[in-house]
């Protein structure tokens, strides 16, 4: 009976492996290298049959300085990781650029990924934000950091699935926050527009763009996933709605000629909403594209909102721009924080061919043949 025990046990434990998802100790299979500079990759990688996660680290775009002094910086990019579930496809990806700083008495302009523009007086522009989606679903999306100011930092991009910050001073709102558009204050609402004599230009969103009151320009507003474009500070122009254009970060108003717009490249499966343009002397504000809104244009010194899934709308006066939300698919599990960069944002996608593999159905058991016994006389 011993040896028809063990006999048991090693069948069992061949019956493990056989379930199980790969050989042990097999290295990670990387689809897309961290090392990849900001830019849109479509159909960058595809993922194999039979891998039903993927690991993702993502960072945003970190916000771009102020015109030199103190606290001054922009607002860091969001950055963390997550396994992610998915289908076999293929993967595009949106490595997000860090918004510019500010060149003196200018502003900076606003990163690829939505990334507002800053006030044309030193504003720093606004960070993008990194997105990886799916055969045209998101999957994640990390924000990017507000711009600047002449005297206060940019607000941070929010966690895994949180609202950004809100900028200090005279900042802009937050994506996703209690002071960002819709009625609920959902995750993919950008931040509300900041008026006290001046206007900053509200974020646009994958959900409700940030409103835009006593003359600001509102964010645009999402459709089928694709952000709208970040309102232009002042009384510019509003953010276009999701699916009309495309978003490239938002450019900085010289006063020379016709107001500027936003960016146009709405990187990914679906074009997005185009950037608002400015009053003169403020920043106009960032496209949208799939699965992220565009930041808010700054006035003044002020910094510009940040790239997100709900983007910050800009600061003014000499406020921060506000950072963006970041969201990450349902089902995603070991959702950890990182390390945000300092400038541009990276992403990083891979599998582990020992515990990524899709889940093995067991064989059904046969049935059970039943006789019946026939009595004979």
């Amino acid at each position: 009976m011993a040896l028809v025990g063990a006999a048991a046990m090693a069948l069992v434990g061949v019956a493990a492996l056989a379930v199980g998802s790969g050989p042990a100790g097999a290295a990670s299979t990387t689809l897309f290298p961290g090392t990849n500079p900001f830019g849109f990759y479509a159909d960058a990688a595809s993922v194999p049959a039979g891998i039903c996660f993927v690991e993702v680290t993502a960072d945003g775009g970190h916000g771009g300085a102020g015109v030199t002094g103190a606290g001054n910086q922009g607002g860091a990019g969001s950055a963390f990781s997550a396994r992610v579930p998915v289908t076999p496809g293929a993967l595009s990806v949106l490595v997000a650029q860090g918004g510019e700083n500010s060149g003196g008495g200018t502003g900076g302009f606003g990163g690829l990924g939505g990334g507002g523009g800053g006030g044309a007086d030193g504003g720093g522009g606004g960070g993008g934000a990194s997105v990886v989606s799916l055969a045209g679903s998101t999957l994640v999306v990390a924000a990017g950091g507000g711009g600047g100011s002449s005297g206060t930092p940019g607000g941070a991009g929010g966690a895994a699935n949180s609202a950004g910050a809100q900028g200090p001073g005279s900042g802009g709102n937050g994506g996703g926050g209690s002071s960002s558009g819709g009625s609920d204050a959902m995750l993919g609402d950008g931040g509300n527009a900041v008026i006290f004599g001046v206007a900053s230009g509200g974020g646009g969103g994958v959900g409700a763009g940030g409103t835009g009151t006593g003359g600001a320009s509102p964010g645009g507003s999402g459709a089928a996933g694709v952000g709208g474009g970040g309102g232009g500070a002042g009384a510019g122009g509003a953010g276009g709605t999701g699916g009309t254009d495309s978003g490239l970060g938002g450019v900085v108003n010289t006063g020379v000629g016709a107001p500027p717009f936003g960016g146009n490249g709405g990187n990914g499966s679906g074009t997005g909403g185009q950037g608002g343009p400015s009053s003169e002397g403020g920043g106009a504000g960032g496209g949208g594209g799939l699965g992220f809104g565009g930041g808010g244009g700054a006035s003044g010194a002020a910094g510009a909102g940040g790239g997100g899934y709900g983007a910050g709308s800009g600061g003014i006066s000499n406020g921060g721009g506000g950072g963006g939300s970041s969201f990450v698919v349902a089902g995603a599990t070991n959702v950890t924080p990182g390390t945000p960069t300092t400038s541009d944002g990276q992403v990083t996608i891979a599998y582990d061919p020992t515990t990524d593999t899709c889940p093995t159905t067991p064989a059904a058991a046969p049935a059970a043949v039943v006789v019946t016994p026939r009595f004979t006389g």
